[in-house]
């Protein structure tokens, strides 16, 4: 599992989109833990990278 991945989580019987957004170790037990977004299909965009690297990003946002 890599940041930036997409992967369909079951839960109750619905299947959820999610993405990996990141990871941390919590601080007091030590344990793992994943960071998720739920995406809904119809929100996503797809466009060609070379448009995207038309927008101006400012460094801060970048991974």
């Amino acid at each position: 599992m890599n940041k930036g991945d997409f992967f369909t989580l079951y839960w109750e019987g619905i299947a959820l989109t999610v993405c990996v957004v990141g990871f941390y170790q919590e601080e007091k037990t030590g344990e793992d833990i994943v960071v998720l977004a739920l995406v809904q299909q119809e929100n996503l965009v797809h466009i060609p990278l070379h448009e995207l690297e038309e927008v101006p990003l400012n460094d801060k946002f970048i991974n």
